[in-house]
């Protein structure tokens, strides 16, 4: 009897031994891994189309896209969004039809590669403009390290002829860069509504002076 109760004494203590030790061991617990710097996150996703580039924004980085339907994402429209990459901008210009693509991350979007596949003509008095005199003057007409400003100064000044005649031929200038001439990049119809352009839309509602010698 008393080795029976000696070993369910020794029993009983072995158990509590175990349990104790049990008790010691933590559960590993998952770690949280982080994504490489740079890496696309788990909810991100890429979309391909083809669209015509309409402005190239060096300045803010941005590229304008009037696109067709980017499937399983969006309708055809126009498209202003940043590249992932500054190089970008140096691989197109308006007018230009490329295949590009798009990555998403949550809310925001960029683009990621362009791969040219032809031009198209540009035909609206604005494209027309951004396309040939935005870089100098300015997209809004406000003037650029290239260009005077259209909306203040001596561009006030000019008649419409004058504004043809220079567009046409060109122009030196002392303080900015030689206005270069247009006659053998566009036609004398697309400087006439270029010219409108800056005339009706860029210097709407400014007073001019037209026929100022200076």
């Amino acid at each position: 009897m008393k080795i029976q109760k000696l070993m369910v004494v020794i029993l009983f203590a072995a158990i509590a031994i175990a349990a104790a030790c049990s008790s010691a061991v933590e559960t590993p617990k998952q770690a949280n891994v982080a994504s490489p710097a740079g890496a696309p996150s788990a909810d991100s996703q890429t979309y391909r189309s083809v669209g015509v580039v309409k402005a190239v924004d060096v300045a803010a980085g941005k590229v304008t896209v009037d696109h067709e339907d980017i499937p399983g994402y969006m309708a055809p429209m126009e498209m202003n969004e940043p590249v992932a990459d500054p190089a970008l901008l140096t691989q197109v210009k308006p007018g230009d039809k490329v295949e590009f693509e798009i990555l998403r991350e949550g809310s925001k979007v960029k683009y990621t590669k362009f791969n040219k596949i032809g031009e198209v003509a540009l035909t609206s008095a604005k494209d027309i403009y951004v396309a040939n005199c935005a870089e100098c003057h300015g997209d809004k007409g406000q003037g650029a390290d290239k260009g005077i400003p259209l909306t203040s100064g001596h561009a006030l000044d000019h008649t419409e002829a004058d504004f043809i005649k220079t567009v046409t031929d060109g122009k030196s200038k002392k303080k900015y860069k030689e206005m270069p001439a247009f006659r053998d990049k566009l036609t004398p119809e697309q400087i006439k509504e270029v010219v409108r352009f800056v005339r009706e839309d860029i210097q709407k509602g400014l007073k001019r002076n037209e026929g100022h010698k200076h």
